[in-house]
């Protein structure tokens, strides 16, 4: 029963995170509450509650979950930047394909009015919660400068909030509507090439 009972409950946290992404993205951060999620998925405020104590900690674990739902696992150090390439590709199509995903992105590029106070505290959650992703791709291409298929002229760090800032600036480009989500895809692998790709040894 005990087995029974923790499964539940691990599929009640699941629900909530999915229903707090349904009902964020329709009403924006600020003014959804406990009572609007509950409500979604036929839950009362308590059972919300009992998983997530504030909506900052709802908040961080959607984030969480989304990235999960979308990375489905930690790829390899790649071997190459045309390595590197292919995965980045992969998960952008994985990424533009998945509705989930991309309520997610919109909601989070559109629909959270962001306070210093806010993403500072999110941020602090999530360092304790997970892996940044912006170190996961500093700590690929510094092996890639260390096994020598990169010019070590350039700062991984610097390249890496280059290419963060190529993926942000082409998501809020399909997001207003300048270019659809296959256009977003090239816009980015262009901005792959630019700004990783001219650094191939």
């Amino acid at each position: 029963m005990a087995r029974r009972t923790k499964e539940d409950a691990a599929q009640t946290r699941i629900d909530i995170l999915e229903a707090a992404l349904n009902v964020f993205s329709e009403n924006g951060y600020s003014r959804t509450t406990f009572v609007d999620i509950a409500a979604e998925i036929g839950l009362s405020k308590g059972a919300v509650y009992w998983h997530f104590k504030t909506k900052t900690d709802l908040l961080a674990s959607m984030i969480i979950y989304a990235e999960e739902h979308l990375c489905e696992g930690r790829p390899e150090l790649p071997d190459s930047v045309d390595q590197m390439r292919q995965h980045v590709k992969e998960y952008a199509e994985r990424f533009v394909h998945d509705e989930r995903a991309w309520k997610f992105e919109f909601f989070c590029s559109c629909q959270i009015e962001w306070s210093t106070e806010l993403m500072e505290e999110v941020h602090e959650k999530l360092k304790t919660l997970r892996e940044d992703p912006l170190q996961r791709l500093i700590e690929k291409l510094g092996h890639l400068q260390r096994i020598g298929v990169m010019k070590k002229e350039k700062n991984p760090e610097a390249l890496a909030m280059c290419f963060g800032s190529v993926w942000v600036g082409a998501v809020h480009l399909a997001m207003y509507g300048d270019f659809d989500r296959e256009k977003f895809i090239e816009v980015l692998m262009d901005g792959f090439d630019l700004v990783i790709g001219s650094q191939a040894a």
